[in-house]
């Protein structure tokens, strides 16, 4: 499981997509998003592409403990049914 920092943003994606990367070694992806206060648009693109990466791989993918704020910026861009949340 890969526990991420309060936010996630533009700036944090380039080193996050390297930690998502090594995640897909695991048989199972599970990302808790208890500490995340902040998402941007490029952060949820990020998701989305490790969540295909996982489906590829025939990886279980799944976002733990997403706060009310983090569901509802999903929801808002229509990502949310998707990731699952």
């Amino acid at each position: 499981m890969l526990t991420l920092n309060e936010n996630l943003t533009i700036y944090e994606v380039e080193d996050l997509k390297k930690t998502f990367i090594s995640e897909l070694s695991n048989d199972t992806v599970t990302i808790d998003m208890a500490n995340v206060l902040k998402i941007d648009m490029s952060a949820i693109s990020l998701l989305i592409s490790l969540k295909k990466s996982a489906q590829i791989e025939d990886k279980q993918f799944t976002l733990q403990n997403c706060s009310d704020e983090i569901k509802i910026s999903l929801s808002i861009c229509g990502c949310d049914t998707y990731l699952e949340v």
